[in-house]
């Protein structure tokens, strides 16, 4: 069922609202991956005044979600979709009927090769986040593979980021991807929101790593399985607490029913 908009969010009139379920007070989107990656590019097409922003719920979310201020924070996107079998789960458990894991590693590198594909020209994206040098070897990985325009690329390690925005304004990207980890790149992005001129904004995690090649994705039989995060933890023994505690988390989760219907605006 889809309930009423949930405050603080944009809606447009000419799109309706998507259905979707809470999960630890966070409202995810009930959709395929391919419906994600459908509505971004039809965001970007369609050049909306105001920037459609998308988060993507993963373990590490659900672990932040005892704090009111992260799922506030969560809520102030206009989509959030699951990005992992355990947010599915728990998306399942709470009526959830279309949810797929929809990881920002894949959905990502889909978005822009849909975008290249039917915008009649190279599309042009915009990088913030990492250490110095990390987004522009990104960037330039996908100019290799789907001819993307360098729209402004900065590390995410600065204190005043007024002229990187001013930068990204001018190369007028039609994405605006921030990679900085939870939380820090959902506060980037309200902070900033004012600011971005981009019709999309996906706050990536991990992602830039896997462009570069710096980490590798598991084989696809693993990923279809759902157990990639084995293959991340082989690769980033650091990863184990995050993991470890992720299991109590979404334990507790499903035996506490804390989960409840809702519906929001994408």
């Amino acid at each position: 069922m889809t309930g009423e908009p949930t405050p603080g969010r944009r809606t447009e009139p000419d799109r309706p609202a998507l259905r979707t379920v809470r999960i630890a007070g966070i409202d995810v989107v009930d959709l395929t991956r391919r419906d994600i990656v459908d509505r971004a590019v039809d965001t970007v097409k369609r050049r909306a005044a105001a920037p459609t922003v998308m988060f993507a719920l993963h373990v590490g979310g659900l672990n932040a979600a005892a704090d009111p201020a992260f799922v506030e924070l969560m809520n102030s996107a206009d989509l959030v979709y699951a990005d992992g079998v355990s947010v599915v789960l728990l998306g399942r458990l709470a009526g959830a009927v279309r949810m797929e894991r929809s990881a920002t590693t894949d959905i990502g590198p889909e978005i822009v090769e849909r975008l290249a594909s039917e915008l009649g020209r190279p599309p042009r994206v915009a990088i913030v986040g990492g250490p110095p040098g990390l987004a522009e070897r990104a960037v330039a990985a996908l100019a290799d593979r789907y001819g993307v325009v360098d729209a402004g690329t900065f590390d995410g390690y600065r204190e005043d980021y007024t002229a990187a925005l001013a930068a990204i304004t001018d190369g007028e990207p039609d994405l605006l991807v921030v990679a900085m980890g939870m939380p820090l790149e959902a506060e980037w992005v309200r902070r900033h929101r004012d600011a971005v001129t981009a019709p999309l904004v996906l706050t990536a995690g991990g992602l830039l790593g896997f462009l570069t090649g710096d980490e590798s994705r598991a084989p696809a039989p693993v990923g279809r399985s759902g157990l990639e995060w084995v293959w991340r933890l082989a690769q980033r023994p650091a990863l184990a607490s995050r993991y470890g505690r992720g299991a109590l988390t979404v334990a507790r989760l499903a035996l506490g029913g804390d989960r409840a219907r809702a519906g929001g605006p994408p």
